[in-house]
């Protein structure tokens, strides 16, 4: 059974026949017709900061090139990033080497001006999965394939790991981040203790061994094969299976031209550009993966942003804010779970054309009956452009 939403008297909005699905049917998306092209995002409390957090170097052995401070001089002054992690193998470098990037990102972080991320990829080779971890005290020196350890010892005894992201999913390896059996929400001993560490998952990545700095690589990562574009799907998956992941973009450079292989970007939204702020805003989710250097887009459900876990009643107010200084939006999306974890994965519940370069999206939806997740979705190009929001967690 489907219900059509209603609009938000007297806002500013566009006009969008939501239909939801309320029981096991197939949700049903129609298209919006009417596009009011205006934001006012000054009461968020927050601003948006642009950067990305996986990159690599030659320094301490690492299979990138150039050193660390080549890298983030170049994300700062050339790229002109608010933020860059440079997260080096960690089968690759030594305590030594990791030391040394503890010491270049407390020497290049500067409150207002930029944000030096420490972080190491632990890598696991021929096992399905490479994580991110971001500011550890020491390198991570679990073996390869060892998940169990991973997840339920090395991780929860390292309170100070500000988060973790899963990098650049394998779609065809079924032992991917330790395979379904290491679900959050499963049970037995393969089931994850350090659920809250996990903030993020990449739904662009690369080109890594691009060799331009004009922003024209595509992010089709040598994972997935040439012009494998996005991880939409994969960012489904592991919602589904109970992960509290919101959405990140990243290059994966693994040449010097740090910020500027691809216009790929994650967005931030936080107080002021601090390394304090900008973690607090990754733990808590306001964070959208954006396939375009400046895009701001602003999801929330009942007044709460995107990475919010929140109860409602029978509907839930929705509201997106787009918008982009110099490119066109092609339409705006609404995906959504609504029968829990492990049941259907998220399904387009609703579009809106918008064709200006800003646009505000406010209507109601019903409430699942149980729990749920809805994120937000930016259209340039069907194949060409997009941007994701973290979801907003809603139980009844």
């Amino acid at each position: 059974m489907t219900r059509s939403s209603r609009l938000i008297a007297g806002t500013v909005m566009l006009v969008a026949a939501a239909v939801v699905g309320c029981g096991p049917m197939p949700f049903a998306a129609t298209v919006g017709q009417q596009v009011e092209g205006s934001v006012d995002l000054r009461a968020t409390g927050y601003k948006a900061f642009f950067g990305i957090q996986h990159t690599h170097v030659a320094e301490n052995g690492d299979d990138g090139e150039g050193t660390l401070a080549e890298a983030y001089t170049y994300a700062r002054d050339k790229a002109k990033l608010d933020f860059l992690g440079i997260s080096s193998h960690s089968h690759m470098i030594t305590d030594e080497g990791y030391a040394k990037m503890k010491a270049a990102s407390q020497q290049f972080t500067q409150s207002g001006r930029f944000v030096a991320f420490l972080a190491q990829e632990w890598s696991s080779i021929s096992k399905g999965g490479h994580i991110n971890i971001f500011e550890a005290n020491e390198r991570c020196p679990v073996p390869n394939g060892d998940w169990a350890t991973f997840y339920n010892q090395w991780l929860p005894a390292h309170p100070e790991v500000a988060w973790a992201q899963f990098n650049h999913p394998h779609p065809s390896n079924k032992l991917e981040f330790g395979g379904e059996a290491f679900s959050p929400v499963a049970p037995g001993p393969a089931a994850v203790s350090a659920l809250d560490k996990f903030a993020g998952m990449a739904l662009l990545n690369g080109p890594g061994k691009y060799l331009g700095e004009d922003m024209k690589g595509q992010p089709d990562d040598w994972d997935r094969g040439l012009n494998g574009l996005n991880y939409e799907e994969e960012y489904k998956e592991f919602l589904n299976r109970g992960w509290r992941i919101g959405a990140v973009g990243d290059q994966d450079n693994h040449v010097k031209n740090w910020g500027l292989a691809a216009p790929t970007r994650t967005g931030v939204w936080a107080p002021s550009l601090t390394k304090a702020n900008l973690v607090k805003a990754f733990q808590a989710r306001r964070t959208y993966a954006s396939f375009d250097p400046n895009l701001q887009i602003w999801f929330t459900m009942d007044g709460k942003p995107m990475g919010s876990e929140i109860r409602v009643g029978k509907e839930i107010a929705v509201e997106v804010q787009a918008t982009d200084p110099d490119s066109t939006i092609q339409r705006i999306e609404l995906y959504g779970d609504t029968d829990g974890v492990g049941g259907r994965p998220a399904v387009l519940i609703s579009k809106a054309a918008v064709g200006k370069k800003a646009a505000t999206w406010r209507f109601k939806i019903p409430a699942p009956q149980s729990e749920g997740y809805y994120f937000a979705k930016v259209v340039y190009g069907d194949r060409t452009a997009w941007a994701w929001t973290s979801p907003v967690w809603v139980s009844r």
